[in-house]
């Protein structure tokens, strides 16, 4: 019993570390997550986020998870008119990014142990002048969703 619990103690001790590391990284990480800015940063290091952006001329976003899990809700927002680029970077989490129905949506990147799920509208459906956002997932050893 007396090993269980000094195992278990280890355990709580490395979660900690990790949890104080990952303050101090986001802490230090460059982040613009004004839900009106039309460049957002996003960074989440062994934690959860939740983003929604307002933006009425949305250009471009970043978002970098690590150990943690992000969710990006982007149906509020308008595309600037020659379209936006996110760029994800994900490592050992997961990301969820949610967009408009009528948005065609190019996904593109390298996944490795980890999947990039994408359920949105059929492109060929939407008018030629849809809103346009371009995505780079690079994902590794973890999931992203982009969904309507």
């Amino acid at each position: 019993m007396k090993r269980l619990g000094k195992i278990l103690a280890f355990v709580f001790a490395v979660q900690i570390g990790m949890w104080l590391v990952g303050r101090i990284a986001e802490s230090k990480a460059q982040q613009d997550t004004d839900p009106e800015s039309e460049n957002f940063l996003l960074a989440t290091y062994v934690n959860g986020r939740q983003y929604a952006s307002r933006a009425r001329k949305l250009h471009s976003g970043a978002a970098v998870t690590m150990f943690g899990g992000t969710d990006i809700d982007l149906t509020g927002a308008e595309l600037d008119p020659a379209g936006a680029t996110l760029r994800l970077k994900t490592r050992f989490g997961g990301v969820k990014v949610l967009v408009p129905e009528t948005w065609k949506v190019d996904v593109t990147g390298e996944t490795k142990n980890g999947e990039t799920d994408v359920k949105v509208t059929d492109p060929a459906t939407l008018p030629e002048d849809a809103p346009r956002l371009s995505v780079m997932a690079d994902t590794q050893f973890a999931g992203v969703l982009i969904t309507t």
